[in-house]
Order: C-alpha cells, then structure tokens, then sequence
C-alpha cells in the first residue's frame, strides 16, 4: 500500500528504527500509526495520557486504547492528569508533551510517534493565519523536531481511514472533536468544505504551500545566520550595526530574538519592537517582551533584561557555594593567599562575616554605599551610580550583595571600603558567571 511505502520511507529518512513509542489516543490516527509502526516490526510502546475531561468517556479512551494495545501484544503506558488541571487546548497541548518527554525518559527511547496528518497540518496552517504568522508560521508542524516525529504528516485523513478499514481496525471518536466552540474544530468543519468548493483539493494545496514557506524560511535561516556574525556580540544586538539593515532582515532578526519569549507571536507585534529600536536608539529605553522580560535600549546595545527587579525578591548568602540569582551564575570561595587587590574583572575579593544576614539583591529606596577608597562618611547608592554614569536603566538591573540598606558589593563594578581585604579576616572570591 502507498501509505505503508511512504511511512516506511519517513522511517529511513530519520533513521528510526528498534523501539519507538506511539501517542496512542484511541482515535483512527493514532490506532493506525500504532499498527503500521507494530506491522513493520519495529519494537511499539503504546502510551496514552487521560485528560480526565470528559468524565466516563475519558475512562473509555484509555480502556480502548489499552485493549487495543493489548491485542497487537505490545507494550502500554497511561496516566492521568488531576481533575483540577487547567482546561484550555494550551494547556493540554503543554501537558501532552510533558507526558510524552516523561514517557521518553522511562523507557529510554529517543522516538515518540504522533499521529499528525496532512490535513491536521493544513488546519495548523490556517489556523495561524487567521491569528497573524509569517513564513515560519506557515510553515506550520513539523515533521520532525528534537525526540518528536510525524510519520503521517504527508498522507491525508481519508488515506488514513482507508487503511483502518481494509485492515478491519477499530477505533472511538472523541466527542469534542465535534464541537465547534473549539477554534480548530471549526476550521474543520466549517472552514474547509467551504474551502472545497473553490478547490477541492485544498487540503493538497495547503500543505504545498506550507512545504514552499518551509523551503523559503531555510533560506532566511541561512541569511540570519550570517547577518548575526556583523550584529550581535555576544548576546546583545550592535545597535549601530542593526540599524544598517534593510528593513526585512530587521524584522527577521527581532522576530528570531524575542519571538520564543513572546505568548502571541505575529507580524504587528515583531514591527512594534523594530520600530521602537529605531524611534528611540538615541536614547536609554525600554519595552516589555513579557512578564519581568524586556527589550532594552542602552547605547551601544540592545539587549534583554530580567525584569526581577521589580520585586523584593531577594536571596541570603549563607557561606561558600554556587548562587543562582535573575539569570546569573555567583560563585562564592574561600581563599587561602591574600590578593593586594580588590576586582579582578568579574572577580571581587571580599572579606565577608556569614553570621550577618548577607543577601543578593537588586536596588531599593534607601540604599547607601561606601566605595572602596572611601575614607570617611557613606553616600547614597542613587549618588555613587550617577556620578559612575550608570544609565538610569542599567541601575535597575545591578546584582547587589548587601546588608539590610547597606551595599557591600555592586556585582561586577565595586566593591565596599567596608568589605576589603586584611589579614586576619576570612577572604572570598566573588566569581560573576553569565
């Protein structure tokens, strides 16, 4: 058959082989990837996660799935998820995936099976139109991504039904898959065989479509990476470098920096954070990405900042040891030989008291300093960072070690005149990893 032809070339192409596991839900398209991956002798592991939505129809799914798994004589794996877990597509999707990387991990193996078929990813498709995608967007699912493959993905629905009845396979129909309050559902239903009536064979051209967009975003992958070579330093943007490009490779470098901190990604939303590179890149600004995240304008750079700062958060320093703390890497040990000098790059030497409460923390109203060189009297830190010319932003941002409104040490600037190094007293490194 042209559908066992095509999977089995799908296997060589990844070079899947020995155990795979298979998302089995009990639906057509996931009983027939189960039984073709079981009839070309492939060792199956059947894996079926109960959403627990739809009380005794959710039981019978996995009852299903697990007879059906039982009359190929392979393998099954189920779990359900509590009933207080959070009832929306996303939320399921996220869940699935948590379940089926888990369910990898189990039985070590480096292939997990999903049913996807042409015409889901045609839905896909049509479905991020609607929303606002660009070329990656249309490029809709993946046949294959990290431990993840779609052996079904270029065969279409009505193959699939085909196979399941010529090899006298049953399978149960989800009853939500016919509500169309669901936007993909509606798509489906109502959408497409509209769709149909302009060309009835949509479902092909889509996904011809959805392969060219694949084609062309190579191609814009392959540019970005070169472009990235003139822009970026480390992980920050050269703002003068930036504003040099035309303005589609702006848009494409910006959507490929912030695009995977963004909940909703589309075409308004990525022009909003290249025209606000370019009406502010005069001055200090900044933008919000999401939640505690954003975009940053800070002459010579832009870059992404934690937003941590907005907080009381803070993090108490108890002895020697490794300290995560908005991103960073600290790493605190004690030393033997006394340095006659108090940084080293991103090296502080300090003689630090564990008894006191010493914590890692970021500016508060109030906080005063006495930097090292400073003989009598303090200052407040407000003061001491505007006469460094530290950038109003960046100020927000500075990984301080203090004690109670006292700062100790500004994490990769200064040190306190207090905290200096003198025989007799314990001495640590203060390492800044990024």
């Amino acid at each position: 058959m042209a559908i066992l032809e095509n999977v089995k070339k799908y296997l060589g192409q990844n070079n899947i082989s020995n155990t795979v596991i298979c998302a089995l839900s009990g639906g057509c398209d996931s009983v027939v990837l189960t039984h073709i991956m079981h009839n070309l002798g492939l060792r199956v592991i059947a894996v079926h996660l109960n959403h627990n939505w739809r009380g005794m129809e959710s039981e019978r799914d996995e009852k299903f799935s697990k007879e059906f798994a039982k009359s190929l004589g392979i393998e099954f794996y189920s779990e359900k998820l509590k009933s207080d877990v959070k009832k929306t597509e996303l939320a399921a999707r996220e869940l699935r995936y948590e379940f089926f990387q888990k369910c990898a991990k189990k039985f070590n193996c480096n292939f997990v099976l999903l049913a996807h078929n042409k015409n889901d990813n045609a839905e896909t498709l049509l479905y991020r139109v609607f929303k606002g995608t660009g070329t990656r967007g249309i490029c809709a699912i993946p046949k294959s991504r990290d431990i993840f493959y779609r052996p079904l993905l270029e065969i279409s629905r009505d193959e699939i039904e085909i196979y399941a009845k010529e090899n006298n396979l049953k399978y149960i129909n989800d009853s939500s898959n016919d509500c169309i309050y669901y936007q993909r559902n509606f798509i489906r239903k109502e959408i497409i065989p509209l769709a149909k009536k302009i060309n009835p064979d949509v479902i092909s051209s889509i996904n011809n479509l959805s392969e060219v967009a694949n084609m062309h975003y190579q191609i814009i992958c392959d540019t970005l990476t070169q472009t990235k070579k003139k822009v970026f330093k480390g992980d920050k943007i050269i703002l003068e470098e930036f504003l040099k490009l035309s303005k589609p490779l702006k848009y494409e470098l910006i959507n490929d920096f912030v695009g995977a901190d963004l909940k909703y990604r589309d075409f308004k939303r990525i022009e909003s954070y290249v025209n606000f590179i370019i009406d502010n890149h005069k001055k200090s600004s900044r933008k919000s990405i999401k939640t505690n995240l954003f975009l940053e304008i800070s002459d010579p750079y832009v870059y992404k900042v934690s937003g941590c700062t907005k907080n009381n958060f803070e993090l108490q320093i108890k002895g020697e040891g490794e300290y995560v703390f908005c991103g960073k890497k600290i790493v605190i040990k004690k030393i033997q030989n006394y340095p006659n000098f108090s940084d080293l790059g991103n090296i502080h030497y300090l003689s630090m008291n564990f008894e006191n409460k010493i914590v890692l923390r970021t500016r508060r109203d109030g906080d005063i300093f006495k930097p090292f060189g400073m003989v009598s009297g303090k200052m407040k830190l407000k003061d001491y960072l505007i006469n460094k010319k530290i950038a109003r932003q960046k100020r927000d941002n500075l990984l301080l070690l203090a004690e109670g409104n006292e700062i100790l040490c500004i994490l990769g600037l200064q040190i306190s005149q207090k905290m200096i190094v003198e025989k007799g007293r314990p001495c640590y490194s203060l390492e800044i990893l990024e």
